[in-house]
């Protein structure tokens, strides 16, 4: 610089003493910019702190000053020791865009950006993987880094209005168009392969930028070229795409370059593409980005019943998932953002906020609560596009500054709260209450405890909850974790006696919902296999009107497996250890429930006006059958996987079956080949105490279980 900071303090300088490419400056967009894009829609509810709060602690993990000159971004795919390209630039994208009055970050950018051009490759794009230890680099570079590198010079060139980083990031581009892309506009892999096409490559907003920078139509010959093969490799259904596709089949295809457990489907790399193509609809309106979203908004909504908090780590192409447990950040955003660029996203921005802003990351990489350097890196990349905080600084026209809005918040049901037990019903059930936890956080209206039941001004009555229910905490070994609950509930008397319903075809439910709402059967047979709160439900899709619904209760819709609630099916939880027949559940049931499952919380209601129960003849039932009692726990399948006390017994399984181990933050911690019969002793196969997600993969045959060590 041409002048020490610390000399201009307390001097006036006449205009044109500095070098103004090289002077300090405060950012000319300071965070938070909370501006509505041109195009598709903006999250104005975002709260800044919140982004901030991600950001603090994703510092002070993840980015280490070298004490050279250069810093990095720690990328632990399988040290710490180690740092990616793709770190580096998500870095100084970051840094950009979190620069503030308070906090300006310009110092860390310029060090992320001299670590780059460290381990460049011929003054270009960064090599694409460092070992910190030796210094050694691998030869080759991402093309993703290299696009978000980019970008993010000319972000700063406007952030900071220094001209070399402008004069930077237009070398950068040059050297790009020459390596790392085909002379049709086609995306490499890297400057040293292009095996297949990695759809989360294609970026049309930077393709765009790169246009306006250079003005170069190469680059809006990459942009139409790269997004007609990404089309061509969605599924015809779900809109899916797959990690890497064949240029010219446009299957799925497997590389060298796998970083995720999935193979041929919607892994770690293609969820970061629907993210990607809303960028270029929101900065750009590119339609035929939009159009590759538009794919999949349908089926997102449908199968996740229009709550992020059901979007799973990891899906085949024709939306099956293997890991339909818990939820990172890596695909709550990136695969949930393709609702930004839909034409009636609904409330779906909102739950994607929810599951978001209530994850954590790591404060420090060996610890053992929080997201990783990947998923907790992209949160904050999430977080400032959906909410404004990430627009394009080279062209602000037309941008508005927004006032920041509200969330939905519960509500008292309209109408007259009636008391518990009394004579007022719905279809002739008087039993009917509103529970919620009372650690805090969860709000429920009307209060736990009450009827739940309102007469409204016609005369009729309506059972209604409206709740914001905690998230479930996050995973701590040595914390006693709490997880909140909420939700409505029928019991038949006031003794909670159990009557026999296997003569039950079907229950006539008028509706209408908000949030992700689990319809589940309060059984004897669960309580007496110890799973209380792992009761066989089916999932209803949310509805703003009264909606009636028919749901079948015979033997054909109780699934067989764990992840059949696609299919609104009954089906328990994953942790539970015992799959239930129709006839273990519905010889003894003493009530129904209406509860939320949204593990990163949210709002949520249910009101119901009808509730009637038909039995196999087609009559409506109108006296239970006698109460059953006497049961005795079931025991689970001989082949398969159970746990005994502190030994996991394992039968009949194939040649190729394996075990894995997650935590409950998602992160998988151990992986174990086995087959036949045999035998594991909780303690040799976990590394250390708390609670664990064991799932056993045998061929099409899948468990889970929910295991403390």
């Amino acid at each position: 610089m041409c002048i020490e900071r610390k000399k201009l303090l307390g001097t006036v300088l006449a205009a044109g003493a500095i070098c103004a490419s090289t002077a300090v400056a405060a950012p000319q967009f300071p965070f938070p910019q909370q501006v509505t894009y041109k195009y598709g829609h903006t999250a104005t509810f975002v709260d800044p702190a919140v982004i901030q709060s991600h950001f603090n602690d994703w510092k002070g993990a993840w980015y280490k000053d070298m004490g050279d000159g250069t810093a990095r971004i720690i990328s632990p795919n399988d040290s710490t020791e180690m740092s990616v390209s793709e770190g580096i630039a998500y870095g100084m994208l970051i840094m950009v865009y979190m620069s503030s009055n308070n906090g300006d970050h310009q110092s860390e950018f310029d060090k992320l950006w001299a670590y780059w051009k460290k381990y460049s490759k011929n003054n270009g794009g960064m090599n694409w993987h460092v070992n910190n230890n030796s210094g050694r680099a691998d030869d080759g570079t991402a093309t993703d880094a290299d696009l978000d590198a980019a970008m993010a010079l000319v972000m700063a060139s406007k952030q900071w209005g220094k001209d070399s980083y402008l004069s930077d990031a237009k070398a950068l581009i040059s050297w790009i168009k020459s390596n790392d892309m085909e002379s049709d506009g086609r995306v490499k892999a890297g400057s040293n392969w292009n095996p297949a096409l990695n759809s989360s490559y294609v970026f049309p907003a930077a393709f765009r930028l790169f246009k306006d920078v250079t003005n170069d139509s190469f680059w809006e010959t990459a942009i139409t070229n790269n997004l007609k093969h990404v089309s061509q490799c969605q599924n015809a259904t779900t809109g899916l795409m797959p990690d890497w596709c064949d240029w010219s089949s446009h299957k799925a295809t497997s590389t060298g370059a796998a970083v995720s457990g999935g193979s041929g489907g919607f892994y770690d790399d293609a969820a970061r593409t629907p993210w990607r193509m809303t960028m270029g609809y929101q900065w750009y309106g590119i339609e035929d980005a939009k159009k590759i979203n538009d794919k999949i908004v349908g089926w997102l909504d449908r199968t996740t019943y229009s709550n992020a908090s059901l979007i799973w780590p990891g899906y085949s192409l024709d939306g099956a998932s293997p890991y339909n447990m818990f939820v990172t950040s890596t695909y709550v955003g990136g695969l949930g953002l393709a609702m930004a660029s839909a034409d009636n996203p609904g409330y779906y921005l909102e739950t994607i906020y929810d599951a978001l802003g209530n994850t954590v990351g790591k404060k420090k990489p060996a610890d053992g609560k929080g997201e990783a350097y990947y998923p907790a890196t992209l949160n904050i990349l999430y977080l400032l596009s959906m909410s404004g905080n990430m627009p394009n600084f080279y062209d602000m026209s037309g941008l508005t500054k927004y006032t920041k809005t509200e969330m939905r918040q519960p509500q008292t049901p309209a109408g007259t709260l009636l008391p518990v037990n009394g004579t007022a019903s719905i279809s002739g059930y008087t039993g009917w209450g509103a529970y919620g936890d009372k650690f805090g956080v969860t709000v429920v209206h009307p209060d736990s405890g009450s009827s739940g039941l309102f007469q409204q001004a016609d005369g009729s009555v309506v059972g209604a909850i409206e709740f914001r229910i905690a998230p479930e905490p996050t995973y701590d070994a040595t914390a006693d974790l709490k997880y909140p609950f909420a939700g409505f509930a029928l019991s038949f008397d006031e003794n909670d006696s159990y009557y026999d319903l296997s003569n039950i075809a079907k229950i006539v439910i008028n509706y209408k919902s908000q949030g992700v709402i689990r319809f589940a059967i309060l059984d004897q047979q669960t309580q007496l296999d110890g799973n209380e709160g792992g009761e066989p439900g089916i999932y209803l899709h949310p509805t703003d009107n009264y909606t009636t619904l028919e749901i079948d209760v015979t033997s054909a819709n109780f699934a067989t497996s764990y992840d059949a609630f696609v299919k609104d099916k009954f089906v328990v939880p994953s942790w539970v250890t015992t799959i239930l027949s129709h006839d273990d559940v519905m010889k003894a049931v003493r009530g129904f429930k209406f509860e939320p499952k949204m593990q990163k919380g949210g709002y949520g209601a249910i009101y119901l006006r009808q509730f009637d129960i038909y039995d196999n003849t087609g009559k409506l039932v109108t006296t239970l059958r006698n109460p059953n009692a006497g049961l005795k726990p079931i025991a689970a399948n001989k082949n398969g996987l159970s746990l005994n006390g502190k030994t996991l017994q394992y039968a009949g399984l194939g040649k190729n079956a394996r075990l894995e181990a997650f935590d409950l933050n998602g992160n998988l911690v151990k992986t174990l080949k086995i087959s036949g019969s045999g035998a594991i002793e909780v303690g040799n196969l976990l590394p250390s105490k708390g609670t664990y997600i064991i799932r056993l993969c045998d061929k099409s045959y899948t468990k889970t279980l929910r295991i403390q060590r």
